[in-house]
């Protein structure tokens, strides 16, 4: 039986997602500047554990927490609902990952089994456990699961059923331990490495390197005094967009952190969950689809609160513009642009895209970029994936104009909040003059014997110019007509001048005079 939950504690309902906002900010602290947000959403109908998003779909999938029901929560409706029963109890909590349109839990409490629920049938299987130890951590990447508890990290792949035993996780000595991971922290896959924290309140973190298949210790999560255990608990989340590690905590407490990868710093900020016990050991999730994207946090085994994070980067984004060069054609000429993109910090800008539509008259070519790639025509959209502070990158842009001023523009945007929009639009004129007209060649007629005047004519009509007129003697050529004017047949350039040797007629002999 499938149950239907809404919740909005009063909120009445905006559109599809009945949300209010909770809290805004614009931080900077250090080299770091970011702005965040919460949203409250619809409770959950029971306290959840194990949450995880599919990501083709932006649906979020949730175990009760100490129980098998089991749930989805769509960010469009902003709707609970309640799915087939998991086989297996979650008991103190659970974590999940999503692979290949299925739903991967792991239990802290049972070191037999994992549960494997499927979308699109709706329905439940079980596995061996792959670490053969209870746990919480687990993440997914390149068609795999990866586990890890204690000094033990494994992947599993579900392809083959094949487990194999990986690189020893860290002690956590920065952290004041030496027994690595506890039960309750959270993976989080990131291409070539994954970042995982220590969890159960305790403050280590480090990365897992696949080419080296080590782990590394990096900056432990700050401390939160007042609390008996300081760091964050179960539950973690990856925000591509921003590149930062998302964990909470610490049991009881409100507190969200943010370890920015680039800078590999950490900052945080207070969750606005209502009750006065804020988290315990729940999960959370990201979602990328557009409209809904954010991360997405349960109040845990502490409550039914549920919570939309998002947060952007605040950067600045210049373009800049210049024609290198113009090639004269018969219509006009083919116009090579050199269009540069800056990010001038202080934060990377993910999903930068350079638009330029080209102006009227004006046809493309190619487009070549330094990094990401371009396509369209009448509109080029060159996109690239991230722009670090400080890094730039170019394009090389190819169109054909008619002949006359063109002036062209091109504008930058991406993910990030462009705290100056002043300069995201870079312009570049260029006056195109075509070549002149290249004449017809110039073929030599056939001359001899014509009358001067109709030599002359014969020649402009074969494209070429009358040269001088040179008078000789001639016993066979009546006066006044071409004796000769070049080869027939033979070809100049257009326009080039031809001799005319014309006749003056017989020559006369000695002696003779004219009366």
């Amino acid at each position: 039986m499938k149950t239907c939950w809404r919740s909005f504690r009063g909120v009445a309902s905006l559109g599809l997602m009945a949300t209010v906002l909770l809290a805004t900010a614009i931080l900077a602290p250090g080299a770091q500047a970011y702005s965040q947000s919460y949203q409250a959403l619809a409770e959950s109908p029971v306290r959840m554990t194990a949450v995880a998003a599919d990501p083709t779909t932006g649906i979020i999938y949730a175990q009760e927490n100490e129980g098998n029901a089991f749930f989805k929560y769509d960010p469009r409706t902003n709707a609970w609902t309640e799915l087939a029963e998991g086989p297996l109890y979650s008991g103190n909590n659970g974590g999940a990952t999503y692979l290949g349109g299925q739903i991967y839990i792991a239990y802290t409490g049972n070191e037999e089994k994992i549960a494997v629920y499927n979308i699109a049938l709706n329905s439940w299987s079980t596995l061996p456990n792959p670490l053969e130890e209870g746990t919480g951590n687990i993440t997914s990447g390149n068609g795999k699961i990866y586990m890890a508890v204690f000094r033990h990290f494994v992947s599993y792949d579900p392809a083959t059923n094949v487990t194999t035993q990986l690189g020893e996780p860290p002690e956590f000595v920065a952290a004041g331990t030496d027994d690595g991971f506890e039960s309750w922290g959270g993976l989080q896959f990131d291409g070539s490495v994954i970042y995982g924290h220590q969890g159960n309140g305790r403050n280590g973190f480090g990365v897992y390197t696949f080419a080296s298949n080590s782990w590394a210790e990096l900056p432990i999560v700050p401390r939160v005094t007042g609390f008996d255990e300081e760091g964050p608990v179960l539950g973690s989340a990856l925000d591509p967009v921003t590149d930062t590690y998302l964990a909470y905590g610490p049991y009881a407490g409100e507190i969200l952190w943010r370890y920015d990868i680039e800078s590999n710093s950490w900052t945080t900020s207070k969750i606005p969950f209502a009750l006065a016990e804020k988290v315990n050991d729940g999960g959370m999730a990201y979602v990328s689809q557009p409209g809904i994207e954010g991360v997405y946090m349960v109040q845990g085994q502490q409550g039914t609160e549920f919570i939309r994070y998002d947060e952007k980067n605040v950067t600045d984004l210049s373009p800049s513009m210049s024609v290198t060069s113009v090639v004269p054609t018969k219509t006009g000429g083919e116009v090579t642009y050199s269009i540069g993109v800056k990010n001038n910090g202080p934060e990377r800008a993910s999903g930068v895209n350079l638009a330029d539509t080209l102006p009227a008259g004006t046809t493309f070519v190619s487009a070549a970029s330094s990094a990401g790639s371009c396509s369209g025509t009448s509109t080029v959209s060159c996109t690239f994936d991230s722009l670090a502070a400080g890094a730039g990158a170019s394009v090389t842009l190819k169109a054909t104009a008619a002949p006359g001023p063109v002036s062209n523009t091109a504008t930058v945007s991406s993910e990030a909040i462009d705290t100056n929009s002043a300069n995201d639009h870079a312009t570049a004129t260029v006056t195109v003059a075509a070549l002149a007209a290249t004449p017809a060649p110039c073929k030599v007629p056939k001359l001899k014997g014509k009358k001067t005047k109709a030599a002359k004519k014969a020649l402009k009509k074969a494209h070429c110019a009358p040269g001088k007129v040179k008078h000789v003697f001639s016993g066979k050529v009546k006066k006044g007509r071409v004796v000769k004017a070049g080869k027939p047949g033979k070809s100049f350039a257009g326009g080039t001048k031809i001799k005319l040797v014309v006749s003056k007629g017989t020559k006369p002999k000695k002696g003779s005079h004219k009366s």
